[in-house]
C-alpha cells in the first residue's frame, strides 16, 4: 500500500513531503547500486576463503553477527557464491546446538584448531542470518534457505522471546539474561526492517509484534546528559527500564546501531533525535567519542570508528531533513577493522532502502 506522504523523485533526490530526506548517489556503478568496491575490498579482508567473516577488531574471533552482515552484504552485492559459501560455514560451524537451531554467537580460530568458545547464541546474529537467508531465498528461488530461516525463527520464538504486561520482548541470548525481578536486553538487536520484512515473509509468526515493544523500550531507555541509549538495559517486571547492573553504564559500540537500524526503517522518527543532538554538541569542540559513560556523562578514551561517524553523518541528515549520498559516506578501507567497515556498509544500504521503505515497496 502507497505511503499517504507525497513522494517524488527530482535529479536524483527524494522528495518527502517538499523536504529532502534521502538520496542516492549516481556512481558508476548505477543509481541503485552500491559501491563495488566496498564489497571487494571487504569480501578480500574480512572472508576467508571457506567464508568465515573475521572480526579483526576483535582477536580475529567469527561470530552469528559477522556471518549475518556477511550474508546481507554477499546479497545485496548479488555474490551468489559467497553467500552460499558463508552459509555452509555458518551451518557447519556455528549451527551445533544440541537441541536447537539457533547459532553459537562465538568461533575462535584456537591456533587452526577452530571450535565454538561460547555457545549461547546472541539473538540478533540468528536474525540477520534468518533475514539473509530470506532476501536470498525471495531473489534466488532456494527453498533450502526459507526453511532454514523458518527453523531459526520458530526456535528462536520458541527459547529467546519473554511476555512482559502485555508485550513481546526479544532477549538477548536463549541463557543468562532472565532475572528474578525482570531481564536485561540489548536494544540495538532490534532489527526493525528485519523484523517487518520476516512478518510479511512469515505471515502469522508475528515478528512484526516485537516492533512496537521495541519502540518503546527505546523512548524509556534515555540517560544521562544526552538522553541517549545504553548497550544494555533492564527492564523490571513492573515496567521500570534502568540501565543494566554489572555492565558497562555506555552508549557504545552496540547502541550505536540504534539510529542506524531507527533510520533504516523509518527516516522521520523521533527516537533519531538524542543521537543526532549528541553527535553534534561534540562535533563543535573536538573528535566524536567512541562511548559515553550514561552515568557521569564522560567520553570514553577512543575516537569514534568511520563507520560510526557514518551512523551519526545518517542521523544528523534524516532529523535536519538534508540530503545524504552514497558518496557521502567514504568507501571500505583494508586500514579499518571489521566492525567499522560492516557499518558503512549497513548506511550505505539503509541510504538506498529507506526511499522504498518509505513509499511501502512501491516506486513513485
Amino acid at each position: 500500500m502507497k505511503s499517504r506522504r507525497s513522494l517524488s523523485l527530482a535529479g536524483g533526490v527524494l522528495v518527502v513531503a517538499g523536504a529532502a530526506l534521502v538520496i542516492f548517489a549516481m556512481r558508476r556503478d548505477g543509481p541503485n547500486d552500491l559501491p563495488s568496491a566496498d564489497w571487494r575490498e571487504f569480501r578480500s579482508a574480512f572472508i576467508s576463503r571457506d567464508g568465515r567473516v573475521i572480526d579483526t577488531g576483535n582477536g580475529g574471533i567469527s561470530h552469528s553477527e559477522g556471518q549475518g552482515y556477511g550474508m546481507l552484504f554477499a546479497h545485496a552485492y548479488s555474490d551468489r557464491r559467497t553467500f552460499e559459501k558463508l552459509w555452509q560455514w555458518t551451518r557447519t560451524n556455528l549451527q551445533t546446538r544440541p537441541n536447537d537451531k539457533l547459532l553459537s554467537w562465538q568461533w575462535s580460530d584456537n591456533g587452526g584448531n577452530g571450535r565454538v568458545t561460547d555457545a549461547n547464541n546472541a539473538c540478533d546474529g540468528d536474525i540477520l542470518v534468518a533475514w539473509a537467508l530470506t532476501r536470498a531465498a525471495k531473489t534466488w528461488g532456494v527453498f533450502g534457505y526459507t526453511q532454514s530461516a523458518l527453523e531459526i525463527l520458530a526456535d528462536l520464538r520458541r527459547l529467546a522471546l519473554v511476555e512482559a504486561s502485555g508485550s513481546t520482548f526479544l532477549l538477548p541470548g536463549v541463557e543468562g539474561f532472565r532475572k528474578e525481578e525482570g531481564f536485561i536486553l540489548n536494544p540495538s538487536y532490534y532489527v526493525f526492517t528485519a523484523l517487518r520484512e520476516l512478518d510479511a515473509a512469515f505471515p502469522g509468526a508475528g515478528w512484526g509484534e516485537l516492533s512496537a515493544p521495541g519502540r518503546e523500550l527505546l523512548s524509556q531507555s534515555r540517560f544521562g546528559k544526552w538522553q541517549l541509549t545504553p548497550d544494555w538495559v533492564f527492564r523490571a517486571d513492573n515496567g521500570i527500564v534502568a540501565i543494566a547492573p554489572g555492565f558497562p553504564p555506555d552508549f557504545s559500540y552496540n547502541a550505536v546501531r540504534i539510529p542506524l537500524y531507527i533510520a533504516w526503517e523509518d527516516p522521520d522518527s523521533p527516537l533519531l533525535a538524542p543521537f543526532a543532538e549528541f553527535w553534534k554538541k561534540p562535533s563543535e569542540g573536538g573528535a566524536l567519542p567512541a562511548s559515553v559513560n550514561l552515568q557521569t556523562d564522560a567520553f570514553g578514551p577512543h575516537p569514534a570508528l568511520p563507520g560510526m561517524l557514518a551512523i551519526a553523518k545518517l542521523t544528523q541528515a534524516c532529523v535536519a531533513k538534508t540530503p545524504i549520498t552514497l558518496s557521502d559516506i567514504p568507501p571500505v578501507k583494508r586500514s579499518e577493522d571489521y566492525y567499522s567497515a560492516c557499518l558503512k556498509i549497513l548506511v550505505k544500504m539503509a541510504i538506498l532502502e529507506s526511499r522504498k521503505n518509505l513509499s511501502g515497496g512501491q516506486e513513485s
